[in-house]
């Protein structure tokens, strides 16, 4: 921005206003753009809010010439150039922020992408350990029912051999038993048949005698 001081106004000789060379200029001038070097295969054209009609009007009111009003818009507009380019060498522009929102718009992209790949990798990982952990139960439990299974048909064959071990024994007691009785049966006959005998041979014998 450039100021102008007393001085330099007083240096320079007051004239009247022109109104046919003001109305010449209104012809030339209206609002100020310039365009500021971005790259070097990319520019940007930048419109500046500044009538300089009005600019030039106030410089002939304090008593500038034509030719001095427009010296000095061609100073400001010279500053104000390169005060822009300055501007634009420190500033970023447009196609950069496009370019950094897209850059990170990707590494953000990359990230997410990346943390889900991890995630599902992860829960892939949890599932198939749970599901191996599944089998190993359902192998344990399994072997354990086999194992208590095997126990239990051998006790029963174990009983059943031992009841039929038991079924014998009993069968021949009870053979012997029947055997026994006869015999007993057989000796309790012969034994009153033979008592019998000597009762009549005693008999027989006393009579004689």
């Amino acid at each position: 921005m450039i100021f102008v001081g007393r001085t330099m106004m007083a240096a320079w000789p007051r004239r009247g206003m022109l109104p046919t060379l003001m109305r010449t200029r209104e012809a030339k001038l209206g609002c100020m753009s310039m365009t500021s070097s971005v790259t070097d295969t990319q520019e940007q054209h930048v419109t500046l809010p500044f009538d300089s009609n009005r600019f030039v009007t106030q410089l002939q009111y304090q008593g500038f010439s034509v030719e001095q009003s427009e010296a000095v818009l061609d100073a400001l507009r010279s500053t104000m150039k390169e005060a822009l380019v300055s501007q634009d060498a420190l500033l970023a522009t447009k196609s950069e922020h496009v370019q950094l929102k897209s850059e990170l718009t990707d590494r953000v992209f990359n990230s997410t992408l990346k943390f889900d790949i991890a995630q599902r990798h992860m829960r892939d990982l949890l599932e198939r350990d749970f599901n191996n952990l599944k089998q190993d139960i359902r192998m344990i439990e399994k072997n354990d029912f086999d194992k208590v299974r095997n126990e239990i048909v051998d006790m029963e064959k174990r009983f059943l051999m031992q009841k039929q071990i038991t079924d014998r024994m009993v069968h021949k007691l009870h053979l012997a038993n029947e055997t026994m009785e006869t015999m007993i049966m057989k000796f309790s006959v012969a034994g009153g048949a033979t008592l019998v005998v000597l009762i009549a041979l005693v008999g027989t014998y006393l009579e004689k005698s």
